[in-house]
C-alpha cells in the first residue's frame, strides 16, 4: 500500500470510533465533567418553543357584502344612505381622521341650514370620538 489510510474500526472494538456513541469510552458521569467545548455536539439541545403572541387587532375595512347591499338600498331610496353617512364623516375629519369631499362638503352645509340637522346628527359622533381618545 502506498500512502496514509486511515485506520478502520471494527464494529466490536471498544474505545475506538464515535467517542459518543455507545460504548465509545465515556460514560454519562464522564461526559458532564468535560469542559463545554468538549462535550457531546449532538447532546439534546433546547428544542424552540414559539411563544404565543396573537395577532394584532386590525379595524375592519370596508363593508361586508351584506352591509354593502343594505347601503346601496338605503342610497337609492333617495339618498337616504349617503346622507346619514355626511355628518358622520364630518366628525371624523374634525378630529383629523378622514377628508370630506366637495360634495359632502356641499351636502353637510345644506343639511347644517336646515335647522341645524347635520350638526345635530355630528355631535353624538364628534361625542364618542372624544371619549375615544382618551382611551388610547
Amino acid at each position: 500500500m502506498s500512502g496514509w489510510q486511515p485506520q478502520q474500526n471494527e464494529p466490536g472494538q471498544q474505545g475506538q470510533g464515535d467517542p459518543w456513541g455507545p460504548g465509545g469510552g465515556y460514560t454519562p458521569q464522564d461526559r458532564q465533567q468535560l469542559p463545554e467545548p468538549y462535550r457531546d455536539p449532538r447532546a439534546a439541545q433546547p428544542q424552540y418553543q414559539p411563544q404565543y403572541q396573537p395577532a394584532p387587532r386590525q379595524a375592519p375595512r370596508g363593508l361586508t357584502s351584506a352591509g354593502a347591499f343594505w347601503y346601496v338600498l338605503q342610497c337609492i331610496s333617495f339618498g337616504a344612505g349617503y346622507f346619514a353617512k355626511v355628518p358622520a364623516k364630518k366628525a371624523l375629519q374634525d378630529f383629523g381622521m378622514v377628508q370630506m369631499t366637495a360634495a359632502e362638503k356641499f351636502w353637510y352645509v345644506l343639511m347644517c341650514i336646515g335647522f341645524g340637522a347635520g350638526y345635530f346628527a355630528k355631535l353624538p359622533i364628534a361625542k364618542a370620538l372624544s371619549e375615544m381618545q382618551y382611551r388610547q
